[in-house]
């Protein structure tokens, strides 16, 4: 069977656990003019003050990344509640643009993610298990306002065989579908990735991954 479309619950890069259990993650304070929702899953960089800012659909494939919002808090230590946008009761699990926030981001340069590759295009097969290639929003959004899970996708068509990617394949994800298959290859596949072009780290080669 097809695998399933899970991209408006489970968008963008999702963390594994790393092998002690546990997602190294840190605080970063929100750049406050910034003009982009965050959600879930959303690729984050910093600014030239240190700030944390979303990634604009369509930069490069040299981007450089800190890593995915996981969540949002009112103070850098996490622990005075939700930003004051995320506070009414109908507002859910996204950061709103224009907002003052701390953003919880998976900041591990050796962190590993699934990403959903996106439906167009030619899919990739395990030969490129290695290769980097590039994000991609392939929706009308960049997020989903009923999840707050972001819309980003692993783009098939940038792969390439260099470290210019921002990302790196690591693997096939080992998911099941709803229907009670496993991921496979082909449109909507699940893949294990690593940041190549990380923004406390640098571009990676081949070698250290």
């Amino acid at each position: 069977m097809a695998n399933d479309d899970q991209v408006a619950a489970l968008g963008g890069l999702r963390p594994l656990t790393q092998p002690y259990g546990a997602v190294k993650r840190s605080y970063y304070k929100l750049t406050t003019s910034t003009t982009i929702g965050v959600w879930v899953g959303q690729p984050m960089d910093l600014d030239g003050n240190g700030n944390c800012q979303a990634i604009s659909v369509g930069t490069g494939l040299s981007t450089l990344t800190v890593g995915p919002a996981l969540g949002f808090a009112r103070d850098s230590r996490g622990q005075m509640g939700l930003p004051d946008a995320m506070s009414l009761i109908t507002q859910t699990g996204y950061l709103p643009a224009n907002n003052d926030a701390y953003v919880c981001i998976a900041d591990d340069p050796m962190q590993e993610f699934i990403i959903q590759e996106m439906s167009s295009g030619a899919q990739l097969t395990t030969a490129n298990i290695g290769n980097t290639t590039g994000f991609m929003v392939n929706r009308t959004t960049s997020g989903s306002t009923i999840t707050g899970s972001s819309h980003w996708e692993l783009d098939p068509n940038t792969v390439s065989a260099t470290t210019v990617g921002c990302i790196r394949i690591v693997g096939l994800a080992d998911n099941m579908n709803s229907d009670g298959t496993y991921n496979t290859v082909g449109a909507y596949a699940k893949w294990r990735v690593r940041i190549c072009n990380h923004r406390m780290l640098g571009p990676q080669t081949a070698g250290q991954q």
